[in-house]
């Protein structure tokens, strides 16, 4: 179950990504922690990041080379995020 969600993450993340101008590259990675997820923006623009379960939502704004850790949440089922390019 946890490499098929992995494997979405990874989908949306590419098709986010052909959204975007050449020169602007939104890219996150999401790995599994002991007791979560972390997520880290490795891309080279700002982003918020979407992180949803079956009992809540959260959200994290990310610089660049910024990473959150998501443990207070279950079993995540999307992660996604938007540019923050102004």
């Amino acid at each position: 179950m946890k490499r098929l969600f992995l494997v979405c993450c990874i989908a949306i993340l590419a098709l986010i990504g052909l959204s975007c101008a050449p020169e602007a590259r939104l890219e996150i990675s999401v790995s599994e922690t002991g007791n979560g997820i972390m997520i880290e923006n490795v891309g080279s623009v700002d982003c918020i990041v979407y992180v949803k379960s079956s009992d809540s939502q959260r959200q994290f704004e990310l610089a660049i080379g910024e990473n959150a850790t998501v443990t207070d949440i279950s079993l995540a089922v999307e992660v996604s995020a938007v540019s923050r390019r102004e």
